[in-house]
């Protein structure tokens, strides 16, 4: 049954990758695209991979502040963010989220279930800034009904999402009674171990008890973000498209809601669409101008964590087989390392 549901991830994702590739690619004039690259820049392309690179290291300084108050060498934080990432490029269904817990697990850092509930916390504080990018869209442009729709369906989730780790943290007396009576059925010794992974992972959830990291941990978030919307800028001065930091601030809305698609690996197609639906269908570029920009830019970010993910499997004396199985038997069931 594992392996038929593995299966299907992957089907769902090759599936969508090629729709949204042709919704992306369709009515393109392809002889024009050369011509794009050509304008293309290539001088401000190691200014973009410092934006990248600064966003990245952000990142993992946050995620040492969400394990709070644990100290975990930044070097196999940065490992598993990247792992996680490059995973998530490669495989369906968001899995290295699964891949970055099992790694810092396998570091004996932190139990598979607080890792990943410090993932979910960081989650969350995504969200936060993908809301305000959403609300910014929403209010400064013409966004089309589906736009629209998927801000919505964004704060309700990240809404959700909120107001589950509270109950979690500040109401274990209300979940406590209800995880004895789900559990009752099962021998002592599940029912054991069932509580000591909620446990693990109400842990991995504590920073939102912790104000000064929290908010410290808030902020990181405003400003990878912030590098982020940066690294899209700058992508966009390197092919001299005649938009401003809002206009980033715009695609990083949309492609935001976009990776709420489940099982499109790296977001291939997904990412060249939302790239069509900002560039040509709100900001009124032509569509060869959208595309070139979509491919270029997605290959490069792609190629960046690809890069690095397989320098530091080749430094763990690690395969990509051991993180696709990490993945598939903590997704299956998650086991403390």
């Amino acid at each position: 049954m594992p392996r038929m549901k593995k299966t299907a991830k992957k089907i769902i994702g090759l599936v969508l990758s090629v729709l949204f590739l042709w919704l992306a690619l369709r009515k393109v004039d392809w002889e024009r695209v050369p011509a794009v690259l050509s304008a293309v820049d290539w001088r401000v392309l190691p200014l973009m991979i410092v934006s990248v690179t600064i966003e990245y290291l952000l990142r993992t300084i946050r995620w040492r502040y969400i394990l709070h108050p644990r100290t975990i060498p930044f070097g196999h934080l940065y490992g598993g963010l990247i792992l996680g990432y490059m995973f998530n490029n490669l495989f369906p269904a968001r899995a290295g989220e699964f891949v970055r817990a099992w790694y810092l697990g396998r570091k004996g850092h932190a139990s598979f279930s607080e890792a990943f509930g410090s993932v979910v916390m960081e989650r969350l504080l995504d969200g936060i800034c993908v809301v305000s990018f959403i609300a910014f869209a929403v209010t400064s442009f013409p966004v089309s009904t589906a736009v629209r729709s998927g801000g919505y369906t964004a704060v309700a989730f990240y809404g959700a999402v909120l107001f589950v780790i509270l109950l979690l943290q500040f109401r274990r007396n209300w979940i406590d009674p209800v995880s004895d009576l789900l559990l009752s059925p099962f021998p002592t010794a599940w029912r054991d171990r069932i509580y000591g992974l909620r446990d693990s992972f109400i842990g991995g959830l504590s920073l939102v008890r912790h104000p000064k990291p929290l908010w410290t941990a808030i902020f990181l978030s405003v400003v990878a973000w912030a590098a982020s919307v940066g690294t899209n800028y700058i992508s966009m001065r390197m092919f001299n498209l005649p938009i401003g930091l809002d206009g980033s601030l715009l695609l990083i809305a949309v492609l935001s809601l976009g990776a709420m698609i489940p099982s499109s690996p790296g977001m291939i197609g997904i990412y060249e669409y939302c790239c069509i639906i900002v560039l040509t269908d709100m900001l009124g570029l032509p569509r060869e101008v959208a595309v070139a920009f979509g491919l270029a830019t997605h290959f490069l970010t792609y190629a960046y964590v690809i890069i690095i993910g397989l320098a530091i499997l080749t430094l763990e004396n690690l395969h990509l087989a051991d993180l696709e199985t990490a993945a598939a038997s903590e997704e299956t069931e998650p086991a403390d390392a």
